[in-house]
């Protein structure tokens, strides 16, 4: 779960029609949380359901990268990818476990904006990733 603009993005890993997952955005209400709340509710959408795992398989962890993109981290049992998904729905591939089968976990960026840090679950091990960002997408 990540929150950003206003927005909270959140994960279902093995949700969706193929069970290989979603993702949505929750919006709140300007009145989350009292009374007010019922005439203008918050919005709930889907954001991203790929229902192909060549794209995104069973997404998991994510942050909004400092562009506005969401970096999701799969936790699938093939090779794990980190993936970007563009405010506009397209996705990409940023990155990929070249060392083992073991998931991404915990993508951050630094308070500079430079750097996306992310876990290996195994060997539990913490790499830093350094940009330029916009040739990725």
């Amino acid at each position: 779960m990540w929150y950003d603009n206003n927005t909270v993005y959140f994960a279902c890993t093995n949700g969706g029609k193929n069970k290989s997952g979603q993702i949505f955005k929750y919006t709140p209400s300007l009145y989350e949380g009292t009374k007010k709340e019922n005439k203008k509710p918050g919005k709930i959408t889907l954001f991203a359901e790929p229902n192909n795992t060549k794209i995104v398989e069973f997404a998991d962890n994510l942050t909004v990268a400092p562009w506005g993109d969401l970096i999701i981290a799969e936790d699938g049992p093939e090779i794990q990818y980190l993936r970007g998904i563009t405010p506009q729905g397209k996705m990409y591939t940023l990155a990929r476990n070249s060392l083992n089968l073991v998931e991404f976990a915990g993508p951050c960026f630094s308070e500079n904006h430079k750097s996306l840090f992310v876990n290996m679950q195994s060997p539990g091990i913490t790499l830093e990733i350094t940009g330029p960002w916009q040739k990725g997408r």
